[in-house]
């Protein structure tokens, strides 16, 4: 009897350990804000915005995806770089991203009933100046379907906007560079119905601006980037025109 209480034991044991192994092994990556990832939410991230955000989200920005399908494949992202000289303001050809030599703004979505749309603006190399920049994004024919999260990440952690506007026909926010730091990503997530267009927009201050200029924008398929219309252009001329995304959802 004792001897088959023993093999019990170690059998339960056994059983135990392989139950806390499959745990652990389904787990591909886990930030330091104890946000665990598998393979494929990973990968998820990756085509949603680039592969390093994951480091720098929260539980709360992993919750904007609940309810999606959380695979590579369930992502519609087309890359797009532009050879030539951009008109400032204006929608690049076939862009759902846009690249400068400074910066990457793309714009991505999940399929389903309400997609869940990001766009995100990378910074290639460390910005010259700091100020209030802009990220927002301009609906035409959908409506939202959840409330946007804007934020910056970096090197130094994360930045929420200074200011937000959320008009019926988009989302803007205002948000300040860090003072120091690198590997800068602004970013803007929300979902939508379907049936139209979502443009997105990141403006940057070439110069230095107050808050309270920077929040002087409306949101109008006229502005900067199809999304940042300024009745002021000596405020509009602080910001470097860089074009516009969009995609159709």
């Amino acid at each position: 009897m004792k001897k088959s209480i023993n093999c019990m034991i170690v059998l339960v044991s056994l059983l135990f350990i392989g139950i806390i192994s499959v745990k652990a092994e389904s787990y591909y990556y886990i930030n330091d804000n104890g946000v665990t990832f598998t393979k494929n939410e990973y990968d998820f991230i990756t085509e949603m915005y680039y592969d390093g955000y994951q480091a720098y989200m929260t539980e709360e920005d992993k919750a904007v995806f609940n309810g999606v399908k959380m695979v590579p494949e369930n992502v519609e992202s087309v890359e797009y770089v532009e050879k030539e000289a951009f008109v400032p303001g204006v929608i690049s050809p076939k862009a759902t991203s846009h690249e400068t030599a400074s910066k990457l703004l793309k714009i991505s979505k999940s399929n389903g009933t309400n997609p869940t749309i990001a766009i995100s603006c990378s910074w290639k190399k460390s910005p010259n100046v700091r100020s209030y920049d802009l990220i927002g994004a301009y609906l035409n024919g959908v409506v939202k379907a959840s409330t946007p999260v804007s934020k910056i990440t970096y090197s130094g952690g994360s930045i929420s906007p200074s200011a937000v506007k959320n008009p019926n026909n988009g989302h803007g926010a205002v948000i300040k560079l860090p003072s120091g730091g690198n590997s800068i990503v602004a970013s803007t997530t929300f979902s939508v119905t379907t049936g139209g267009k979502v443009y997105g927009s990141y403006q940057h201050a070439a110069s230095s601006i107050s808050l309270a200029n920077a929040n002087s924008y409306t949101i109008a398929s006229s502005g900067l980037g199809h999304v940042f219309k300024f009745s002021n252009t000596s405020i509009s001329n602080k910001y470097d025109g860089m074009s516009g995304v969009y995609i159709n959802v």
